[in-house]
């Protein structure tokens, strides 16, 4: 007999409740071990311990699925505040899910368009496209024989949220693996939870479409789907099918000058929307992103956007300037006022502290061609940040960011996996002064 919706919540909150008890007993076992063991190795104390709650969370938010494993995809992007023990664990958590039966599907959609649904495609594939945490994708044809895609939201998801967000909230108190006070924490979470409830409203989604498509139009290698206004609903999206093949599955076809344009296009797309439009596509997964063979990128899923303010947008500007120019004094004043900097608990940050962070930043986006498949930016960011467990609370989120990290560091995952060959530093060096000086660049790219 198959679960009814109250029992799948409470199903849901008990492996949450368990997961947090669970946590709180590893918590208080090592602060047991750390009261009588004065000998004992505090770094390692604290590897054993990250470790084992990464992997309790992972395992509880993975075998759970739905928006709450979309929480941990996201918080895994805080490479520069998590103890790495943590990120790795976190890692290990994917976007992808096997699809709901029809009949749930089939569900949404007579509640989208009565019973007679079907009577608005002249074909409709029961067989899912894809399918992901939060919803699934099926191919159909319109009376008009345009071809399109219907992403369909699962019915329990919206319902789990405000609970699933509370019990992962408590967890991470007890943890205490971000080093945070409890007010940014709640911050953080309802910077997530407002993010989720934005990626579950279709109507949003279908607005954010049409104003990338807009921003895009000039380009016409960057390829934003078309919406189907008449059949969409709050829960279900229908767009134009627009083909292309994912950055895990190019083949000979693309050839490295064809790959280099690939990574290129995607560089400057992503740049622009956070330094000109203000306002990024936030969902890096690779299968939110196809190639095609002329070079052209087609972007796909609009639900996680973030829109940044002015001041956001110059204050990331301003640091990724100061990193640039290798000056590790802006680069602290820039922190601090980005909000970034624990000041109470270190008042101030050496240039050798910031030195190596400064020249991985150069290595990563520099004037001569990087190689992406072979540059191991996270090894070293992960080394870098196992060094820096002395002064791992000298760092802080900032809530309004959460997305906007979440992008930047899932893309240079994708110029990895497209083995991109890329000098990106002349054309990022004046986007962000053209950010800082207030100018408008023109939209075409």
């Amino acid at each position: 007999m198959a679960k009814t919706p109250s029992a799948k919540k409470g199903s849901r909150l008990l492996s949450l409740a368990g997961m947090t008890a669970r946590i709180g007993g590893d918590v208080a076992r090592d602060r047991w071990q750390r009261l009588w063991q004065k000998d004992i190795d505090r770094s390692a104390a604290d590897a054993e311990l990250y470790t084992r709650i990464g992997k309790e969370i992972a395992g509880t938010l993975g075998s759970m699925k739905g928006a709450v494993m979309k929480v941990g995809q996201i918080i895994s992007q805080y490479r520069d505040v998590l103890p790495p023990e943590l990120i790795e664990a976190l890692s290990s958590l994917q976007n992808q899910a096997p699809p709901r039966p029809f009949n749930e599907i089939e569900a949404r959609l007579i509640e989208a368009f009565g019973s007679d649904w079907r009577q608005h495609f002249s074909h409709f594939d029961e067989t899912a496209l894809a399918s992901a945490s939060i919803a699934q994708v099926h191919r159909a044809r319109t009376l008009d024989g345009r071809e399109v895609v219907v992403k369909v939201q699962y019915p329990d998801v919206d319902a789990n949220i405000k609970a699933d967000l509370g019990q992962l909230r408590m967890a991470f108190k007890i943890a205490r693996v971000l080093p945070v006070k409890g007010d940014l924490l709640d911050a953080i979470f309802e910077e997530i939870r407002q993010s989720l409830n934005d990626e579950l409203d279709y109507f949003l989604e279908a607005s954010t479409l049409q104003r990338f498509r807009e921003f895009h139009r000039d380009d016409a290698q960057v390829i934003v789907p078309e919406v189907l206004v008449e059949l969409s609903t709050r829960r279900v999206l229908t767009l134009i099918y627009e083909p292309g093949d994912h950055f895990a599955q190019l083949d000979e076809r693309y050839d490295q000058a064809t790959r280099n344009i690939l990574g290129e296009r995607l560089f400057r797309t992503i740049a622009r929307q956070l330094f000109v439009l203000k306002t990024v596509h936030c969902d890096p997964h690779p299968g939110n992103f196809a190639a095609r063979p002329d070079g052209s990128v087609v972007i796909y899923d609009f639900g996680s956007v973030k829109a940044m303010s002015d001041v956001g947008v110059q204050r990331y500007a301003a640091i990724t300037q100061a990193a640039f120019a290798g000056d590790a004094q802006r680069l602290e004043q820039g922190l601090i006022a980005m909000g970034a900097r624990n000041t109470e608990h270190t008042p101030h940050l050496c240039h050798d502290f910031y030195a190596p962070w400064i020249r991985l930043a150069q290595a990563s986006i520099d004037n001569k061609p990087v190689n992406y498949a072979e540059f191991p930016l996270a090894e070293i960011a992960m080394k870098l940040s196992r060094e820096a467990l002395p002064q791992w609370r000298a760092f802080q989120p900032v809530p309004e960011q959460v997305m906007i990290n979440r992008a930047i560091g899932g893309h240079y995952w994708n110029l990895r996996e497209i083995r991109a060959e890329l000098a990106m530093r002349p054309f990022a060096e004046k986007l962000v002064a053209e950010a800082l000086a207030g100018e408008a660049p023109v939209l075409k790219q």
